[in-house]
């Protein structure tokens, strides 16, 4: 073949190869645009493992305003790729849904700025409102997305006149913290006096009993009755010392109050005083569901429970020291700093310090059953609820069914003690479980209503021997040797 010919089919060759780079890189660019633009996600498991339910496509559509979520993830942490995952979903739905990861061990001014204690938290921002949430999974994250979006604010009353913490007070056993936290997650927060108000006011979402020092009249502990067994919510706080109607009053509902004081010396492990039990387990309910952070209580008395329960009454004890604490009961002999566990008198560990009651109408015989409000039912109560249980959610035709928390001690939310460890996001946890507001959306848990999960793989010696051969070894020797073959094939027809 002549030199010039030769020359010219090697620059035809030449121009068409660089001619079909540039087009396939221009098609490869325009594809990653669109992509970039038009983002297409296609879920292959069976049980739509990484797929938004329909609830919270609808509720992530419904913003429309900017939405930040931030979530506090340690940077090796495992399951931040499940959340980032899952977060992502949330994004393609709705662009104004944004999130970022921060490491609260690299970035602890900034943890600091949101008061996270625990890793995993995820804090939504947007509609000038803040959402915090402990768990990170999508009904979570739905929850907060409604209530960031929700024009609505429930009211959460403090019962005063009897001495009790006051929401407005900013010293140190003042409750100014507990109003400023119950305001970010939007409840409206007012005071409430049963001496000038006959009765509970009906927009109450709750009603918070806050360590008072004198004694309750009759009149006001039959008002918070009627407000318990007509279905209204109502936590109580109660120091050592206090005694009178309201004592009496929880005894109906299986609440026993001693006169006693809780020694715990595991607080002296954590620097605190032995008269500050501390509690690092809970009970199964949704209010301790994902709550392991431990909390601390300054002066706290026992909250036991009645062996057996009134009728129509379920009661969970939702926290409780560890074995190593006891309840005293020789007060004179604790004043003396002498006191010692009795076993004749004292109560042994764990001791209970927070218990919940759950009261079927139908079944209690109290006043809405003598009234004849609904007829009996001979279904078992259950020990937690969501959604459809409460006030709002009581089937037609049946009452509402009550919720009474009784804690042993108020001081462990004053302003001094709010922040401490997991203590205000407990309270929290119980306020929004009594207004209602712990679980707004049920989402589904994938995998269930008979749907299958994806099933790992088990693979014998021989088998996995045979992946390997045939990915790392025959299928590129063959691509090899097939590129060889061509390249010979063409290398003899020049």
């Amino acid at each position: 073949m002549p030199r010039i010919m030769r020359s010219r089919r090697v620059w035809t060759h030449g121009s068409n190869t660089f001619l079909s780079t540039l087009l396939f890189l221009g098609i490869l660019v325009f594809v990653v645009l669109i992509a970039e633009r038009h983002p297409w996600r296609v879920d292959l498991t069976e049980a739509g493992l990484y797929t938004l339910s329909e609830q919270s496509r609808k509720i992530a559509k419904a913003v429309d305003q900017p939405v930040t979520i931030k979530g506090f993830f340690q940077s090796a942490e495992p399951a931040r790729l499940e959340v980032e995952d899952l977060l992502e979903s949330y994004r393609l739905a709705n662009k104004k849904i944004r999130y970022t990861f921060i490491d609260p061990d690299r970035n602890p001014e900034e943890a600091g700025r949101y008061d996270i204690r625990q890793y995993g938290t995820l804090v939504l921002e947007g509609y000038d409102r803040r959402q915090t949430i402990q768990q990170a999974d999508e009904q979570s994250i739905t929850n907060a997305l409604f209530k960031l979006m929700r024009e609505e604010q429930k009211k959460i009353y403090f019962v005063a006149g009897h001495g009790e913490h006051s929401i407005s007070d900013f010293n140190q056993a003042g409750y100014s913290s507990v109003r400023s936290a119950l305001e970010r997650e939007n409840y409206a927060v007012q005071s409430l006096s049963l001496l000038q108000q006959k009765g509970v006011p009906e927009d109450a979402a709750a009603v918070v009993i806050a360590g008072p020092e004198k004694p309750y009249f009759q009149e006001e502990v039959e008002s918070l009755e009627r407000y318990v067994e007509d279905g209204g919510r109502l936590l109580v706080l109660l120091d050592p010392g206090h005694a009178g109607p309201l004592v009496d009053w929880l005894r109906k509902y299986g609440i026993e109050l001693q006169d006693d004081m809780v020694i715990d010396k595991l607080s002296r492990i954590f620097g605190g005083s032995y008269l500050m039990p501390v509690v690092t387990q809970y009970g199964l309910h949704d209010i301790t569901q994902g709550f392991n952070v431990a909390t601390f209580y300054s002066e706290a008395r026992s909250v036991q429970v009645a062996d057996p329960s009134p009728e129509g009454v379920h009661l969970v004890t939702l926290a409780s020291t560890s074995p190593n604490a006891w309840a005293e009961t020789d007060l004179e002999r604790l004043r003396q700093g002498e006191a010692s566990f009795d076993e004749s008198e004292d109560f042994p560990g764990p001791v209970p310090l927070g218990v919940l009651v759950q009261l079927d109408p139908a079944k209690f015989p109290g006043r809405a059953s003598s009234e004849g409000t609904s007829e009996s039912s001979d279904e078992t109560p259950e020990p937690s609820t969501g959604e459809g249980e409460g006030g709002a959610g009581a089937a037609e035709g049946h009452p509402a069914k009550g919720y009474l928390v009784v804690l042993g001690d108020s001081d462990f939310i004053g302003n001094t003690h709010f922040g401490l460890s997991g203590n205000g996001d407990f309270f929290l946890n119980i306020v929004n479980f009594l207004a209602e507001e712990e679980t707004l959306i049920t989402v589904e848990p994938r995998g269930d209503g008979g749907k299958k999960t994806g099933q790992p793989i088990v693979l014998t010696q021989d088998q996995a021997r045979t992946i390997l051969v045939l990915s790392l070894g025959l299928i590129p020797g063959s691509v090899i040797l097939l590129g060889l073959g061509v390249y010979r094939v063409r290398r003899s027809h020049r």
